[in-house]
């Protein structure tokens, strides 16, 4: 046996042993790291450039243009007999060879498979048919996408200095406008949907911190002597409900009225709300309606904003709470200072091109919360993420 056949069998192995186990988050994370090690060792540094550099724009062309042409939902009906070019150019109206062009590259990539002239579902293919990711794609694509090809033109322009200003990012010059990236989607309501649909996605895809945070110790226990309309859980900015809804559902019995709020426009668009959770319209620049509620709970809401709007943010908030019985649950990114994960660091760089703001540190978090007079700061992660809880009182 050669050396070659040696290692790649081995790897073969390891790759059959991870798809037959079930692993915790915290073992998959560790396998993940070892195996992009494992990947990092064998490739050599001018592949990876090259991949990074000249390969990457092209597949996340042709990913977007697999949803535009509806070529993910066309193969994913046809499981067993496969779809030809000419059948999905034909649909879509597209001439065969720009078809081709972009089957060849998914195909490659193993977004769909090829079997001779036929194409099939692979296990992305059913990941990319979903309207959540459809929608994903095309706003990630279409607005994130220009912020970052107009970012090296605007830090030149702006002798490479951090965004000063909301209305001063590579979004603006991007776009051509001078709206915040916020106010901008509020005028294209087909990119608004898809960007809150990318936001419900993202909280059903991250670690449900009710599953691992001590909800029953911090948040309920303590609230046996409130009446039923005492107000449990408020979440601010909370989109469709996704949290609230699943804290309802995992906390049937909890005493106390749950109240989801965000702007007029996202409240007025929700199809399925959440059964016994209250809609409010609520703009957190202002002040906060609901007083002395035990939680006020925000996911990804402070990360879209410089520390002075988020201060702005939070003493509505502080506000409101009452000393010693109301908890600010904030569910964010806890940027490591060294090691920072990728999805984490990406992240980051994405609020800076678009909303002059960042993913925080720990340290960075107690400075913001301290500032504003929160105080008995407190950080849980779950192992294998990135995100996790910053819990204060007043």
């Amino acid at each position: 046996m050669t050396q070659s056949t040696f290692i790649s069998e081995r790897i073969a192995s390891l790759a059959e042993d991870a798809k037959s186990q079930q692993l915790d988050d915290e073992t998959r994370a560790v396998a993940l790291n070892a195996a992009r090690d494992l990947v990092a060792a064998l490739e050599s540094p001018v592949e990876r450039v090259i991949q990074d550099v000249v390969l990457n724009s092209p597949i996340l062309m042709a990913l977007r243009m697999g949803v535009q042409l509806g070529i993910f939902s066309q193969i994913s009906q046809s499981p067993e007999k496969g779809v030809s070019c000419d059948v999905i150019s034909e649909s879509s109206k597209a001439s065969p060879i720009l078809v081709a062009q972009v089957l060849r590259l998914l195909a490659a990539t193993g977004y769909i498979k090829q079997q001779d002239e036929q194409f099939k579902p692979s296990a992305l293919t059913m990941v990319m048919v979903d309207p959540k990711i459809e929608a994903t794609t095309r706003a990630c694509f279409d607005i994130g996408n220009v912020c970052t090809m107009k970012a090296p033109e605007f830090f030149r322009q702006n002798n490479n200095k951090f965004p000063d200003s909301v209305k001063n990012t590579p979004f603006q010059l991007g776009f051509g406008t001078d709206l915040t990236y916020f106010a901008w989607l509020g005028q294209n309501p087909d990119l608004a949907r898809d960007f809150q649909q990318w936001m419900t996605l993202k909280q059903s895809a991250s670690p449900n911190w009710i599953d691992w945070f001590d909800v029953q110790g911090c948040i309920i226990d303590g609230t046996e002597t409130q009446s039923s309309s005492s107000v449990l859980l408020v979440d601010v900015g909370g989109g469709e409900g996704s949290h609230v809804k699943q804290f309802q559902e995992k906390f049937p019995g909890a005493s106390g009225r749950l109240i989801l709020q965000d702007l007029p426009h996202v409240i007025s668009g929700i199809e399925n709300p959440p059964i016994n959770v209250e809609l409010e319209s609520h703009d957190f620049f202002t002040p906060q309606s609901i007083q002395g509620a035990r939680v006020y709970f925000m996911h990804w809401i402070l990360h879209d904003w410089s520390d002075e709007h988020c201060r702005s943010i939070l003493t509505h908030i502080v506000d409101a709470m009452e000393p010693g019985y109301s908890r600010l649950i904030i569910h964010e990114q806890i940027l490591r200072d060294s090691g920072c994960d990728i999805p984490s660091a990406c992240m980051s760089v994405m609020m800076m091109v678009q909303v002059a703001a960042l993913e925080r540190s720990e340290k960075q978090w107690r400075d913001l919360l301290g500032s504003v007079g929160l105080q008995n700061v407190k950080f849980h992660q779950p192992p294998g993420t990135g995100e996790g809880i910053i819990e204060a009182t007043k």
